[in-house]
Parts: structure tokens; C-alpha cells; sequence
């Protein structure tokens, strides 16, 4: 492409103060070889002119477009590295190999100076952070692109962790974030790709997923509510310090343990690795299907194991909640699933997502059964559960049924755990163990601990409708009474039928005026004719006067759209 044509379109309406933002946008997109996708946004007139005048547009890296587009990401900053992360957890939303790329985005910042860290906890506690902590190490324990992590002893001699976000992401974060929507949005307004994955809404999905992270109460919350449903005689859940918890830091207690993943250390404690994955999985379960509240990250550097092989699961800013409704929905999904009935599998999708009108469900069916074919006459060893759900999840999307964004979370939970299990005890199955899981839940659907509550509820319900019911009736008497009841008809896009046959109607009308008048107008012309008398010219009188009727009554009707 010329650099000549790059100006055929109008350059977009930008606020002064993104102008130098939105230019490094267009510099990084040219580099990278998108600039096709300037030229259709309007920014080409925000390259450099060496650029645009020299006609360097091939990318710096040759490589096709998916796996081109986390090198946009790493150069544009933290803030798009995040969303990038954040996009691989969406497979319903984006295609198969744009996932596969953005799942190796790696946060690579350096770390914040100790200086920085001081002066954020002095402003955030309203006093110097030496009068709550006697200890704080100033080499971070972890550094990532919304905050850095380190160890620290209250002085009460607590151990705990302090994470402290990046001084000024938030400014600057906004701003990215309002250039994003903005792209976005004329993206779906000129590029066909961007309406058909519905580029505008992903993107405020994932902005606001996001501004949830940079708010580190919400993390503080979800730890909280982790601690309460998920903490267990094996399992730990830190707690967090509310006293000292802002939306800039975050203070929990320290929980030590070494990484899942670390085999040889899980053996050189005397642990067995196999067991510590099975009630990793087991416990994930107990997350999803009992308690709905699930760790929607589980990777080793989040779950970690203490001497005494109890399960530590750190890092809850990324959750998945789930209604016992979609509890119930995605049960039957395994279940189906894992029994080879592709029908359930079926049903179980359109359960949980909303599905189009013109929904073909015969080719919903051939899809779901290809894929049970493909998974289900495998071994339970090699059967991975995370990847056919990820593979349910694309089948949804190309049939354009629109799932929740925790089931997602779900699947990629899924895929992660199935990683690690298989690094502990290759001769593991999640399906086997979730089959066994699965019949403890429907076995305890039937007990009176789980129907009695529905039952007590129902019967309040029915109880409180009988007490209401006499005084409904009376009332209902009583207009019948007076004469004052009503039937009231609401028929949905009633207005637009009247108005379609309205303009029928019109049409119809104009049609036999007008032949009534041609047809007129040629019996005067003829008799006129044959007669051979003089006379005035009634014929060309009328046709005028026909024809000015019917110009009247087109105008009048289009112009008040009834044509």
C-alpha cells in the first residue's frame, strides 16, 4: 500500500490530551504490520512521516497476524499487557488462535523502587508505614504490571504480605482505556470482523474486569469470602487485614508453602504427589459446584503446598461465582459429557447461554456429537476435560449463542488445573474423579438436606398465596360488580402491522384512482373524437386534474409516512 492511499480516509476525532498516546498506538500497529487496520480506523495520519512517506510497512517480526498481536500488546505497556491476559481467558468471545497467542503474554516491568513503595503506604495509612510495620524487605517478593509483592512483620509480630500497586497505573490506565473503547467501537462501525465478534462490547467487558483489579478491595473482598466458604482442616485461605486494606494496598496474613507444580519438593517432604493432585481437583470441585465461588487462576504460583500437605490457595482477584442454577447447568455439562450423551450436552448449552432466533439445531447436534467422538473414545488418562470445554465453548460461538462469562472462567480454570494434575500424576483423570464427585452431588440432591429448604420455601409461597387468595377474589367481585371490569389486549409490534396494512391500503387506493382517472380521461378523448364536434378539451382538463389529485396524495401520504 502507497503512502498516498493511506489518507483516503478521514483522520478520527481524538481529544488533545490522547494525541501523543494514540500516535505511539499507530507507531506500534505500522511496526508490527496492521496498517491496513490504520488505514480503515483513520489513524495512518498519525504515523511518523518517515513512515509514511518511505512506504515502511512490512511488520518487524514476520509472523501471521494472531501470534503478531501480543507483540502489539507488550510494546503499548502493562495496562494492554493485562487486557491481553485478561482476552485468554474468553474463548467464547475471540477466535481459537488469537487465545493460543495471547495465553503466552508474560508480564515483563520492572520492578517499582522501594522509594515509591514507602511514599504509596505513607499516603494510603495517613502515617509513616513504620508505625504499623517493623519490618517491611525491601527486595519484592513478586513484581507484575498492576503491583509488586513483599514480606513484611507487623509489630505485633504477625508475618504478612504487602501488595502495593504501581504509583500513577490508574491515570494512566484510563487513558488506555478510553483510546481502547473508542477504537473499538469505530472498528465495529467499519470493519466487518470487529461487528461479527462484537469487538465494543468484549472491550468494555474486559475494561471493566480490569478496573476491578486495579481496585485491590475487591481482591481483599474475594479473600475474605474464600476464607469463610472454602477454608477447610486441608486447605488455607489467607486473611486479609481490612484495617490496613485500600484500593492501592492490600495486607494479608503469610501463608509458606512451596509451589504445586515442585514434584521433587512435594517427595523431599514426604508427600505424595498423587494425592496432593487428587484433592486439588477435589477441591475445585467442592469450589464450583458446591460453594459457586471458585479461584478462577489456580496456576502454581497461586496454589502452593505446606509441610503438612495442606492445599494454600493465594491470589483471589480473579474469581468465577456461580448461581445454584448455573451450578446445576454446568453439572449436567460434565455429566453429559463425560457419559458420551451428546443430546444432554445439547440441552446443557442452551441452558446455560442464550441462543439466536434462527437457532439450526441439527447442526448444533452434528457439531457436539463430532466433537464427543473426538474426546469420549479416548482414554480416561489422555481425556482432557479443560480442552473439550474450550472446545464446547468455540462450537457456542460459531453458532452464536451467547454464554455468561463465568462459565469461561470455568473452562480456563479447567484447562489449568488439568495442566498441573498432569505434572503431579499423569495417570490422573479429572473426568474419572469428577464422575465420582458428580454422583456424591446427585445423590445429595435427593436428601432431605437439599429439597427441604426449596419445600419449606414452596409451602410458605403456597401458604401466603392462600391467605391473599380471598381477599383477590372479593376485590375481583367487586369490580365485576360495579360494572368496571376491563380485558385488556397487548398485541407486541401491533402498530407496526396497522401501519404496514395502512400503506397497503393507500397503496391499493392510489392504484384504482388513478386507472379510474386514465380510464376517464380516454372515454372522454374518445367520444370527443367520434362525435367530431367542437368542445373544449375536457379530456387534457381532467387528465391534469387527475394527475395533480394523485401527485397531492402521494406527497400527503409520504410526508406523513403512510406510503
Amino acid at each position: 500500500m502507497s503512502a498516498a492511499c493511506l489518507n483516503l480516509v478521514q483522520p478520527m476525532p481524538i481529544r488533545p490530551r490522547h494525541w501523543r498516546r494514540y500516535r505511539e498506538v499507530a507507531e506500534v500497529l505500522a511496526r508490527h504490520g496492521f496498517v491496513m487496520v490504520l488505514d480503515s480506523l483513520g489513524l495512518s495520519a498519525h504515523l511518523p512521516w518517515s513512515r509514511r512517506l518511505l512506504g515502511i510497512f512490512r511488520p518487524d517480526v514476520d509472523a501471521n497476524w494472531p501470534e503478531r498481536i501480543p507483540l502489539v500488546l507488550a510494546d503499548l505497556g502493562p495496562t494492554y499487557v493485562k487486557l491481553g491476559q485478561l482476552a485468554s481467558t474468553r474463548p467464547d468471545l475471540l477466535p481459537a488462535k488469537l487465545i493460543t497467542a495471547l495465553e503466552t503474554l508474560q508480564d515483563r516491568v520492572p520492578p517499582v523502587p522501594f522509594e515509591q513503595i514507602e511514599q504509596t503506604l505513607d499516603r494510603a495509612w495517613g502515617r509513616p508505614y513504620a508505625d504499623v510495620l517493623e519490618v517491611l524487605e525491601p527486595e519484592p517478593l513478586a513484581s507484575a504490571s498492576v503491583g509488586q509483592v513483599h514480606r513484611g512483620v507487623m509489630r505485633d509480630g504477625r508475618r504478612v504480605v504487602v501488595k502495593v500497586r504501581r504509583p500513577d497505573i490508574v491515570g494512566r490506565s484510563e487513558s488506555d482505556f478510553a483510546i481502547l473503547q473508542n477504537l473499538a467501537d469505530l472498528a465495529a462501525r467499519r470493519l466487518e470482523w470487529a461487528r461479527q465478534y462484537d469487538l465494543g462490547h468484549v472491550v468494555a467487558e474486559l475494561v471493566a474486569a480490569l478496573r476491578s483489579e486495579l481496585d485491590f478491595t475487591v481482591e481483599a473482598h474475594n479473600t475474605d469470602l474464600a476464607h469463610k466458604h472454602c477454608q477447610t482442616a486441608e486447605q488455607d485461605i489467607p486473611v486479609p487485614f481490612w484495617p490496613l486494606t485500600t484500593p492501592e494496598v492490600l495486607v494479608m496474613e503469610e501463608l509458606n508453602g512451596i509451589k504445586i507444580s515442585d514434584r521433587d519438593g512435594l517427595v523431599r517432604m514426604g508427600l505424595d504427589p498423587g494425592g496432593i493432585a487428587r484433592r486439588f481437583v477435589e477441591s475445585l470441585y467442592q469450589q464450583v459446584f458446591v460453594e459457586g465461588f471458585f479461584h478462577g487462576d489456580p496456576h502454581p504460583g497461586n496454589v502452593h503446598v505446606d509441610r503438612q500437605g495442606h492445599l494454600i490457595f493465594l491470589d483471589w482477584g480473579l474469581v468465577g461465582m456461580l448461581s445454584p442454577a448455573m451450578r446445576s447447568r454446568s453439572l449436567d455439562l460434565v455429566l453429559g459429557m463425560s457419559r458420551g450423551r451428546s443430546d444432554k450436552v445439547v440441552e446443557a448449552l442452551l441452558a446455560m447461554g442464550m441462543g439466536p432466533r434462527q437457532l439450526d439445531s441439527n447442526a448444533l447436534y452434528y457439531d457436539v456429537e463430532t466433537l464427543r467422538r473426538r474426546y469420549y473414545d479416548t482414554a480416561l488418562g489422555d481425556f482432557r476435560i479443560g480442552q473439550a470445554l474450550g472446545d464446547l465453548l468455540q462450537l457456542a460461538q460459531r453458532h452464536h449463542i451467547r454464554i455468561p462469562a463465568e462459565y469461561t472462567l470455568l473452562a480456563r480454570a479447567a484447562v489449568i488445573a488439568d495442566g498441573v494434575v498432569r505434572k503431579l500424576d499423569s495417570s490422573l483423570s479429572l473426568v474419572e474423579i469428577g464422575r465420582k464427585f458428580s454422583a456424591k452431588i446427585v445423590l445429595s440432591r435427593l436428601s432431605p438436606e437439599a429439597w427441604a429448604p426449596p419445600l419449606s420455601e414452596a409451602a410458605m409461597d403456597w401458604a401466603q398465596w392462600g391467605m391473599t387468595l380471598p381477599k383477590q377474589m372479593e376485590q375481583a367481585l367487586e369490580t365485576l360488580g360495579r360494572g368496571e371490569f376491563r380485558l385488556v389486549i397487548e398485541g407486541r409490534n401491533i402498530e407496526r402491522i396497522f401501519s404496514h396494512w395502512e400503506k397497503l391500503a393507500n397503496r391499493m387506493s392510489l392504484t384504482f384512482i388513478l386507472c379510474a382517472v386514465i380510464l376517464g380521461t380516454a372515454f372522454v378523448a374518445h367520444r370527443d373524437h367520434a362525435s367530431g364536434a367542437v368542445h373544449a378539451p375536457l379530456g387534457e382538463y381532467g387528465a391534469l386534474l387527475g394527475a395533480g389529485l394523485v401527485l397531492w396524495a402521494v406527497v400527503e401520504a409520504a410526508f406523513h409516512r403512510r406510503l
